[in-house]
């Protein structure tokens, strides 16, 4: 498979939408992580940049680059001298995660509650069934990313600008945390699936006490053992 950068063409008087473009970095990096989220490279797995950047008609700075994003992101494990392996969070690293995440998402979600609105359950669940469809195809990658719109809805609507900022601020370990949940329990990603609508269904509520208690099992309530 190789990247290239490539030009949309548009007919005349056809209408113009907005592309997403990225540069060769971002595109190879786009595509490991899918690779790595999706199993498709498992975890302990050595990739190796010669043979990467050969695949994708990438240098292999262009390579490096990546690969130090995937880093960041805690899906490889990147050493000068061992090389570049797929990684997986430890139990207790994947808990510390969530923990930080349930404190901002109870937070915001539980003061004023007028923000919970049907146009905003009605999104929340138009996101679940993205996730679903995902999941029916063994998608974990856009799984991750429709969690982070879905859980991005929760703590934007409030209108709690700085507790979203410090929220998104954690979206770089989402894939490794979800990717590492996924092993650590053994379930499968109709699972996934079903805890986010749990988590609709308390918000419908308008209950605080419930919504808080939901948005605590969602993140916290998960059986994962010990680290080794």
């Amino acid at each position: 498979m190789t990247i290239r950068a490539e030009a949309a063409a548009t007919a005349p008087g056809a209408a113009v939408t907005a592309l997403h473009h990225v540069s060769l970095p971002e595109a190879v990096h786009e595509e490991l992580r899918r690779r790595i989220l999706n199993n498709e490279y498992a975890a302990g797995e050595r990739l190796l940049e010669v043979k990467l950047a050969e695949e994708f008609g990438v240098s292999r700075t262009t390579l490096r680059s990546a690969l130090r994003d995937l880093a960041k992101e805690n899906l490889v494990d990147l050493t000068q001298r061992r090389g570049c392996f797929v990684s997986r969070m430890t139990p207790s690293a994947v808990k510390d995660s969530c923990y930080a995440r349930y404190v901002l998402e109870a937070g915001a979600a539980t003061g004023d509650l007028d923000w919970i609105t049907d146009d905003v359950l009605a999104s929340l669940g138009a996101q679940i069934e993205r996730m679903r469809a995902a999941a029916l195809s063994g998608d974990m990658s856009t799984i991750v990313d429709t969690d982070t719109a879905f859980h991005g809805v929760i703590v934007s609507a409030p209108g709690r600008s700085r507790v979203a900022e410090l929220w998104h601020m954690l979206d770089g370990q989402m894939g490794s945390v979800m990717r590492s949940s996924l092993d650590q329990q053994g379930i499968d990603m109709t699972e996934i699936v079903h805890r986010h609508q749990v988590l609709v269904d308390a918000l419908a509520t308008r209950d605080p006490s419930v919504i808080a208690g939901a948005i605590m099992d969602h993140y916290l309530a998960r059986d994962t053992p010990p680290d080794d």
